[in-house]
């Protein structure tokens, strides 16, 4: 088998092995509340701090590693986290900052992830005590619906947590 054909053939792998994590999570579902939660998803990230993120994400968030490869443009991984599915890409160099931007690193604007979790205040709290830049303190959504929070990476990505206010059925433990 060349490198080429391995290469494709163990990224199928991780491919199918991340849709059987989320169709086996899914399916402890009732077909009503698959058809209106939210469901797992995924994002990508780049950072030219490749092995830090891997590392932060792991021993701050809980997310477990579920391959990485070298590639000739860089390294890659795929974490997984309550059946959501984070791509870490390796950047040879730090993305543009904004005109206003100062000599400090620009977090995004917006969330890249927004995670769900039992207890905001308790969560915010423990990443706090870990030294976490806790961006926006816990606060409940004007809807009422969701407490949430936001917080920072290692870089200058923006993560939000969220928590179901209300029906304690909206959480569920496998991220949904």
């Amino acid at each position: 088998m060349s490198t080429g054909q391995s290469i494709f053939s163990r990224r199928r792998q991780v491919l199918l092995a991340a849709q059987l994590i989320i169709a086996c999570a899914l399916s402890t579902l009732s077909p009503a509340a698959a058809d209106t939660e939210p469901r797992p998803s995924s994002a990508s990230i780049r950072t030219p701090d490749y092995d830090e993120s891997v590392r932060w994400y792991q021993s701050k968030l809980g997310f477990r590693l579920l391959d990485s490869e070298n590639l000739v443009q860089g390294r890659k991984a795929v974490l997984e986290r309550s059946g959501f599915l984070l791509e870490i890409a390796e950047a040879d160099h730090i993305l543009q900052q904004e005109p206003e931007a100062t000599a400090a690193v620009q977090v995004t604007k917006v969330p890249i992830v927004s995670l769900l979790v039992p207890d905001v205040d308790r969560e915010v709290r423990r990443l706090e005590e870990a030294g976490i830049d806790i961006l926006q303190p816990p606060q409940d959504e004007l809807d009422g619906s969701y407490r949430t929070a936001q917080i920072r990476d290692n870089g200058r990505h923006r993560i939000e947590l969220r928590e179901p206010l209300g029906d304690p059925s909206r959480y569920h433990p496998m991220g949904r």
